[in-house]
């Protein structure tokens, strides 16, 4: 371990120990005690050998080949010139990826930006003293997070934004000050919780608006709440300090139990938009064709294609009233029991009417408190915000339109089989695209245009099967690399040749497509040398 590293320890260490006492009031004990912990529902950052040098590389994705070979990414020699193929060699797919092998590593290890202090971490941008985490940016004092942007202080969490001194938090937005708090927003100072917005002061409670000092949905008298949270707070820090983890609030609310005659007064009354696959077919139709220079056909033809890459989806049945309920493989929503969920609406009126007594609430213990939660620990995975139009089988949409089984839709149309688009449109089978538009199957990646099967790329158009490009075009099979135009494996062609070979490839492709409704490669097996 260097300086450098031994100071990005030491610093969040402390950090870890304010936060500790902010949050419990108490001393942990040293953050790395509580690694395991932290690290149990967080999307893994995993670990490889460098093909280079055997150290060890981070990546944030499962989908490469445990046979391809890796690199960090300050190993890539981005002068490193290559000569062109020969004409055996681009004649078809096959002949490509065989020639291409010795130029193909996956990078890991990306720390973009202004960032320092960044240690076991990759896909990390404009960030400072991180540890152990991956896809988060515009962040700093983080150990053991997966998936966020701006914030601060935070341990053990995933899918955080713009929140600070939140520990094992999920899916949190402008929270601080937070334990277990799970799909919340705007809150402070909120312990084993889900679905609030703009609360503060609140322990075992969901589906609530602007509340404050609440147990379990009861609001009580400041000094009342405070009495009951002290006490909470040191069964709390008694119960890790002695065993370096404490239950979670998905482990909490499998536990709980439900009088069904609860809720039969209740009427759950809720829309039913009209909607029209008919536009996401046309957009698909239209996204092949530039792509591929042709419409390839149906979109629902190409569902195992387009998502074999993707974030997993399951179906559930609301707890309430048999609805179906989506969960997307996200923030770990997959933990959240399958007998607690019910729709958004049916949440919101619940969290209205049902809580705790206020007996209830002066006897409630860590040991206990699944006992009292039965009637309010309910949990909606999906949610709308801003004004959407015809999102069809969406879990989570804001302000998007004609998307198609995608979650979360942000800003976006035009979209099918897709997880987290992101300003962007007519995209399909694409994980976490941000501010791109007519892309097929392509991953983590910023500012696409017309590009099939891209991984880690960033401002290019008309490319495809590419890792790690940054400003380029017209570029196929390209790795680690930037400012490429007309290149294949790296090596630049003059325009007409360039064009001739793609064109070529590219009718392949759709050939394949039509008559298989899937590819032999993909961007991650290609680097395998094995289909």
């Amino acid at each position: 371990m260097d300086s450098q590293e031994f100071l990005c320890r030491q610093n969040l260490n402390k950090r870890w120990q304010a936060a500790a006492k902010i949050l419990f009031n108490a001393e942990l004990g040293p953050l790395e005690e509580y690694k395991s912990w932290l690290c149990e529902t967080n999307d893994p950052v995993l670990r490889r050998r460098s093909s280079i040098s055997n150290k060890p590389v981070s990546y944030v994705d499962s989908n490469f080949n445990g046979i391809s070979k890796y690199m960090s990414f300050d190993e890539i020699d981005f002068n490193r010139k290559f000569s062109p193929l020969s004409i055996n060699d681009v004649k078809d797919m096959d002949s490509i990826v065989s020639a291409v092998q010795e130029r193909i590593f996956y990078a890991g290890n990306i720390i973009l930006g202004n960032s320092q202090c960044v240690y076991e971490s990759t896909n990390i941008n404009d960030s400072f003293y991180m540890l152990n985490c991956a896809k988060l940016g515009d962040s700093k004092y983080i150990a053991h997070c997966t998936l966020g942007r701006l914030c601060e202080g935070c341990f053990g969490c995933n899918g955080i934004g713009e929140s600070k001194l939140c520990l094992k938090c999920h899916e949190t937005y402008r929270d601080v000050r937070s334990f277990e708090l799970w799909r919340s927003e705007n809150c402070s100072d909120c312990y084993y919780s889900y679905n609030l917005s703009s609360c503060s002061d609140c322990m075992y409670s969901f589906n609530m608006q602007n509340k404050r000092f609440a147990i379990g949905n009861l609001v009580l008298p400041a000094e009342k709440y405070a009495q009951i949270k002290k006490s909470l707070l040191l069964q709390m820090a008694q119960e890790l300090q002695k065993n370096k983890r404490i239950y979670s609030l998905v482990e909490l609310a499998a536990k709980c139990k439900t009088g069904a005659a609860a809720f039969s007064h209740l009427k759950f009354d809720a829309a039913c938009p009209h909607t029209d696959l008919a536009p996401i077919q046309s957009a698909f139709e239209q996204a092949s064709k530039v792509i591929l220079g042709k419409p390839i056909g149906k979109l629902g033809d190409y569902t195992q294609w387009l998502e074999h890459n993707c974030r997993s989806k399951a179906y559930g049945k609301s707890a309430i009233s048999g609805s179906p309920v989506i969960i997307v493989d996200y923030s770990s929503f997959f933990e959240i029991p399958r007998n607690r969920l019910v729709k958004f609406h049916e949440a919101l009126k619940i969290g209205e009417i049902m809580r705790i007594s206020e007996a209830d609430a002066t006897r409630i213990t860590l040991e206990n408190a699944h006992e009292f939660l039965g009637n309010i620990a309910f949990f909606p995975t999906e949610y709308e915000q801003g004004t959407n139009q015809n999102t069809i089988e969406c879990a989570t949409t804001a302000s998007s339109s004609n998307c198609y089984r995608s979650a979360p839709c942000i800003f976006s149309k035009y979209c099918a089989y897709c997880f987290w688009p992101r300003t962007s449109e007519h995209l399909f089978g694409c994980s976490m695209i941000f501010d791109s538009s007519f892309c097929m199957n392509s991953y983590y990646s910023l500012k696409l245009r017309r590009c099939l099967e891209m991984d880690s790329c960033r401002d290019c158009s008309d490319s495809l099967y590419c890792h790690n490009l940054e400003s380029s075009s017209d570029s196929m099979f390209c790795f680690n690399s930037k400012n490429l135009r007309n290149a294949i494996g790296n090596a630049q062609l003059p325009r007409e040749k360039y064009s001739s070979i793609k064109s070529s490839i590219l009718a392949q492709l759709a050939e394949e497509l039509q008559s298989k409704k899937s590819l032999k490669w993909d961007i991650y097996s290609i680097g395998s040398q094995q289909a």
